[in-house]
C-alpha cells in the first residue's frame, strides 16, 4: 500500500511499540486522486496492520536472521542501503519524489501527467522517462495474504474517530535481549576472562566533526591538500547523502583549513563552521561520493575533482558525473564546477572512485575515474579512465568519458572493475592498481556451456603502468565471495629489518576459521587481508596475512599505511567496521567497530593474528600497536 508514506510512528510521544495510521485521510486522499471509490476502510487498516507487525518483527528480530541472509547474499546485505538502483537511499528519494508528484496531481489534476502503470514512472509537466521497464510483472502471491494472516493473529487495534492505532505488547525484546547479555557475559569470562578493554585502546577522539542533519554519510569520503597554499595541511571530506528540504541526497562537500597547530582540535558542526562548503545541485546525484586534489589544468594552483556518482537518478539513467573546481592564486577554491565530466551510458555512475596519480609519465598527477557498475561493454563490468592533465584544461567546461586519454575495462559482467584505486611509484614509474571485488573465475567454455560451477567473488587485483593497457599483473581471491579487492594500499615496513615496499589488499567477506579452546568454527566473512612485496617482478610475492576475529566484521573494508610516529616507518591501520564486542556474534547487536594500529617495524612473514596468547584464534589484537574503538561503525559509512 503506496499511501504508507503518511504514516505517524514516534516512539517517545505514543508508547514503546504504537503506531497510529490516519485511515480517514488516506480515505480521502485515494478518492480525490482516483475521483472514485479504489480502496475500502478495512483493506487499509488490513494491509497497514500486516506492515506494522513486519516492521516490528525486524527490529525485533533482523539482527538475528543477519547471519543466514549474509551468507546466502553479501550483495543484499551490504549494498541494501547505498545500491544505486533500488537500494534504501534510492527508494528514499524516489518515494519523496512520488510524494510530491501526487501533491502536484492532487492540485492540479492528472491531465499534464503520464501515468504508466508502475508509479515509479510517473512524470508531469512536460517530463517523460524514457528508460525501459516501466512495465512490472504482475503476480498474485498476495492476492489473499490479508485474509489469511488477519485471521489467524491476535490483533490489539484501537479505533478512533480518523484512524487506528496499533500496540503490541514491549515485554519480548526486553526479555530476549536479557537472556542474550547472560549468554555473552558467560562466553566472555568463560575464554577470554572478563569483559574488560584493552590498555591499548583508544575510544576518546581529540574532535569531533559533524554535522546536524541525519543521514548525511559525513565521511563517506577524505583527503587532505594544501588547498588555500598556506603550507599546512587542509582537510576535505564529502557527506553525499545530505538533504535538505526538497533536495534529497544533493551531497556537500567540507573544506577545513589547517594552520600550524594542525586541524582545529574542538568539536566543530560544519555546517556552521566548515571554512568552505561546496553543494550538489542535481537531485539524489550523491555529490561528495568520491574526491581527488591535482592540479588538472596545471597553472600551479590545486583543483578538486568531485564524484556525484547518482547524477541521472530523477529520470533514472544514474549516469553520474564529476565535477571540477579549480583553485585560484589567492588560495580560494570556485564556487561552481569549472568543468563537468559526464558518461553516455545509462547506469555509468561515474565519479564512484577518484585518484589523483601520473597516468602519462610527465610526473604530473592527472585525473583518474572509476565506474565499477558501467556496463563496460556488458553488464556492470566496470571501467577506468584517465584524462591527462594540462593548461588546455582551462578553456574545456564539458568532457566526456568516451573521450578520456586513457580506458581499460573490466573482464567479466557483474565484476565491478574500478571498485577501488590506488596509484603507487615502483621503481620511479607510476603502478596503477584496481579492484575488481566480485571478479568469479568462470572459464570462456564455462560461460558458453552455462557451467555452474565458477567461484562467484573471488576478486582480482590488476597492476598497470601505463599508459600500458596491459595489466603487468594480477592478484586473484581464494575463497568464493571474499571479495579481494574491496580496499588497497601501500607503503613501507621493516620486514625482517629490511625496509621493504608493501601492498596492502583487503578480502573483508572472506571467510576463516576460529578456535576457542577445543571449539572450531567458521567465522563468515570474518575478513582478511593480505601484504605483498612491491617489486618490477610480474608477480608480487605474498608476506603476511592478517584476519579477523568475528562474524561479519569486515575486517580489512578499509586500509591505510602512514608513518604516525615519523619514525620512517608506516604504520598499519586496518578497519573493521562492523566488528562488535559481543562474543556470541551479534545475538545482542550493537556494532562499535574497530580500527587496528600495526607497528610496521614488527611484522613478520607469514600469518599475523594467527599465533596467539589466548585461547582464542585470530587474535587480531595481541599484536597491534594501539586500535580504535567507538560505539558507532568506524572505517566505512558514518
Amino acid at each position: 500500500m503506496s499511501a504508507g508514506i503518511v504514516w505517524a510512528l514516534n516512539k517517545d510521544s505514543l508508547g514503546p511499540w504504537e503506531l497510529y495510521v490516519p485511515v480517514k485521510d488516506l480515505l480521502g486522499i485515494y478518492e480525490k486522486l482516483y475521483g472514485r471509490e479504489v480502496i475500502t476502510e478495512n483493506v487499509i487498516v488490513d494491509c497497514s496492520h500486516i506492515q506494522f507487525l513486519e516492521m516490528y518483527g525486524e527490529m525485533l528480530a533482523v539482527s538475528k536472521l543477519y547471519p543466514s541472509y549474509s551468507t546466502k547474499s553479501p550483495f543484499l546485505v551490504e549494498q541494501f542501503q547505498e545500491y544505486f538502483l533500488g537500494g534504501l537511499d534510492d527508494m528514499a528519494f524516489w518515494s519523496t519524489n512520488i510524494y510530491h508528484l501526487t501533491s502536484f496531481m492532487l492540485e492540479n489534476g492528472t491531465s499534464d501527467c503520464n501515468l504508466p502503470e508502475n508509479p515509479l514512472f510517473i512524470a508531469c509537466g512536460g517530463q517523460q522517462n524514457h528508460t525501459q521497464g516501466s512495465k512490472m510483472q504482475k503476480n498474485d502471491f498476495h492476492r489473499n495474504l490479508t485474509t489469511s494472516l488477519t485471521e489467524n493473529i491476535d490483533r490489539n487495534i484501537n479505533y478512533t474517530e480518523r484512524g487506528v492505532f496499533f500496540s503490541v505488547n514491549s515485554w519480548t525484546p526486553d526479555s530476549m535481549s536479557f537472556i542474550y547479555k547472560a549468554l555473552e557475559r558467560n562466553v566472555r569470562t568463560m575464554f577470554i576472562g572478563g569483559s574488560q578493554l584493552s590498555q591499548k585502546h583508544i575510544s576518546s577522539p581529540l574532535a569531533s566533526y559533524f554535522l546536524s542533519f541525519p543521514y548525511a554519510r559525513l565521511g563517506w569520503a577524505m583527503t587532505s591538500a594544501d588547498l588555500n597554499q598556506d603550507g599546512y595541511g587542509d582537510l576535505v571530506v564529502g557527506a553525499p547523502g545530505y538533504s535538505r528540504p526538497g533536495h534529497i541526497h544533493i551531497g556537500r562537500v567540507y573544506l577545513i583549513y589547517g594552520n600550524d597547530l594542525g586541524l582545529p582540535p574542538v568539536d566543530l558542526d560544519l555546517d556552521k563552521e566548515a571554512h568552505r562548503i561546496l553543494e550538489g545541485f542535481q537531485p539524489s546525484g550523491r555529490f561528495g561520493s568520491a574526491l581527488a586534489v591535482l592540479d588538472f589544468n596545471m597553472d600551479g594552483v590545486p583543483d578538486l575533482a568531485v564524484g556525484a556518482p547518482s547524477v541521472g537518478s530523477e529520470q533514472l539513467t544514474y549516469k553520474g558525473a564529476v565535477y571540477v573546481y579549480f583553485g585560484s592564486k589567492q588560495g580560494r577554491m570556485s564556487s561552481s564546477p569549472n568543468i563537468t565530466i559526464s558518461c553516455q551510458d545509462i547506469y555509468c555512475n561515474l565519479g564512484w572512485t577518484l585518484l589523483a596519480a601520473d597516468v602519462n609519465g610527465d610526473s604530473e598527477p592527472d585525473l583518474v575515474i572509476g565506474s565499477p557498475f558501467a556496463p563496460g561493454g556488458g553488464k556492470q563490468k566496470g571501467i577506468v579512465a584517465a584524462f591527462y592533465s594540462g593548461p588546455s584544461l582551462s578553456d574545456k567546461e564539458k568532457l566526456n568519458v568516451e573521450a578520456a586519454n586513457w580506458t581499460v575495462r573490466g573482464e567479466e559482467d557483474f565484476a565491478w572493475f574500478g571498485y577501488s584505486l590506488h596509484g603507487v611509484t615502483v621503481d620511479n614509474r607510476t603502478l596503477l592498481l584496481v579492484g575488481s571485488p566480485t571478479w568469479k573465475n568462470a572459464s570462456r567454455l564455462g560461460r558458453l556451456l552455462h557451467i555452474r560451477d565458477e567461484k562467484k567473488s573471488l576478486g582480482r587485483v590488476y597492476g598497470y603502468f601505463p599508459p600500458n593497457g596491459q595489466s603487468w599483473f594480477t592478484i586473484a581471491g581464494d575463497k568464493a565471495m571474499g571479495k579481494l579487492g574491496t580496499s588497497l594500499s601501500s607503503g613501507h615496513v621493516l620486514m625482517n629489518g629490511t625496509l621493504t615496499q608493501v601492498l596492502l589488499v583487503g578480502a573483508p567477506t572472506r571467510d576463516d576459521v576460529s578456535k576457542m579452546a577445543f571449539l572450531t568454527m567458521t567465522l563468515h566473512q570474518g575478513g582478511a587481508t593480505r601484504m605483498y612485496a612491491l617489486t618490477s617482478d610480474l608477480q608480487p610475492p605474498l608476506l603476511s596475512t592478517f584476519s579477523g576475529d568475528r562474524r561479519f566484521s569486515r575486517f580489512g573494508g578499509v586500509l591505510h599505511l602512514s608513518d604516525l610516529d615519523d619514525d620512517g616507518v608506516d604504520e598499519i591501520m586496518v578497519a573493521a567496521p562492523l566488528r562488535i564486542a559481543d562474543v556470541t556474534s551479534g545475538l545482542i547487536g550493537g556494532e562499535d567497530g574497530r580500527v587496528y594500529v600495526y607497528n610496521g617495524k614488527e611484522t613478520t612473514l607469514g600469518d599475523m593474528t594467527g599465533k596467539c596468547k589466548s585461547w582464542v584464534t585470530p587474535c587480531p589484537e595481541e599484536k597491534v600497536k594501539c586500535s580504535i574503538k567507538s560505539y558507532t561503525l568506524l572505517g566505512k559509512d558514518p
